[in-house]
């Protein structure tokens, strides 16, 4: 039987050549190879592994600015500049400069009392109203609460309307994606883009997400806010506030939405501020074009929200609930 064959050893002069030739070798360009992925079509890890949070098959693309992001995904799905786009009367202010800045005028409408945000009956009835041609919607989460994923897919294929929902804060709840959705990173920085529907995804054109994302290391912090949520609601049952459904038992955001017995959300926030607690509540800007919003007026005087330090210990959020307290008054 005639021997295998042995490859020959590198020599110190052959292996020295090698050594020489990979050093003259510019550096690569990994975002050049990317984009180049990505324009043929293949995802990056992180883009990845968001995709596999979903209950369906998504694509999925992250990228570094939430404003830039959703002025991008509005004009990937066709909305016009000039045109009006329905926003919930309660969006915050990067959620407005999204749609500002893809050329669009903001219609604040009215939300449900009880869960914060679009009931579609109720805009069903309003969109005939609209101060001019409508080109979108953009209906938001509240503070990391779930929105109907089903319910605004079937509010598309009725109305024919592009539906951006704007879900920031709520990681830990959206793992449906029948439309497009602008959903955070658990690290805090940067965002990304679900659908089923690929095309409005690939379509978008903004800078793509570098940095930490957080995903290796959010089952802990889940568990430290869930932790956290379940001592604040025993710290504070004397204290008047109510607590959005569910946050802290069957879902978890940074942020804690409190319902006060009183309408001085702003007078509250401001003393927290002062007590050095991260609070805040919402602003509205009159300067937009606003429907009748009776529902998410009272709710802007009547809620506060505080931003969570996971880190914090119980004698910590002793001080907090104390703070809390004097503010409510």
């Amino acid at each position: 039987m005639p021997p295998k064959p042995v490859a020959a050893p590198i020599n110190a002069l052959q292996g020295s050549a090698f050594v020489r030739a990979a050093q003259d070798v510019a550096p690569i360009d990994f975002q050049a190879v990317a984009r180049a992925l990505g324009a043929a079509g293949h995802a990056s890890d992180l883009d990845q592994r968001l995709a596999g949070r979903f209950a369906r098959p998504v694509a999925v693309r992250a990228f570094a600015d939430r404003i830039e992001a959703t002025a991008a995904a509005l004009r990937a799905l066709g909305a016009r500049a000039g045109g009006v786009c329905v926003v919930s009367a309660l969006a915050d202010p990067e959620t407005l400069a999204g749609v500002a800045a893809a050329g669009l005028k903001a219609w604040l409408v009215d939300v449900d009392p009880f869960s914060a945000m679009f009931d579609t009956a109720h805009l069903r009835e309003r969109l005939p109203e609209a101060p001019g041609p409508l080109e979108a919607i953009v209906p938001a989460a509240a503070h990391g609460r779930a929105p109907d994923m089903r319910a605004w897919a079937a509010f598309r294929a009725e109305t024919g309307l592009p539906i951006l929902v704007d879900a920031t804060g709520a990681f830990d709840v959206v793992i449906e994606a029948p439309v497009p959705v602008v959903v955070g990173l658990p690290a805090g920085a940067g965002v990304f883009v679900a659908c089923e529907d690929a095309t409005p995804v690939n379509a978008i054109e903004a800078r793509p997400f570098a940095g930490d994302d957080g995903l290796s290391t959010w089952p802990g912090l889940r568990q430290r806010l869930c932790g956290m949520a379940q001592q604040l609601r025993v710290l504070l049952l004397d204290s008047g506030v109510g607590f959005q459904p569910g946050w802290g038992m069957s879902w978890i955001s940074p942020t804690c939405a409190l319902s006060l017995p009183t309408d001085d959300a702003g007078a509250v926030a401001w003393r927290l501020q002062a007590a050095g607690v991260a609070a805040s509540c919402a602003v509205r800007d009159r300067n937009l074009v606003a429907d009748d919003t009776p529902a998410a007026d009272r709710l802007a005087a009547s809620t506060v929200v505080l931003t969570l330090d996971p880190n914090l210990d119980i004698e910590a959020l002793d001080r907090l609930c104390d703070a809390l307290r004097d503010a409510v008054g």
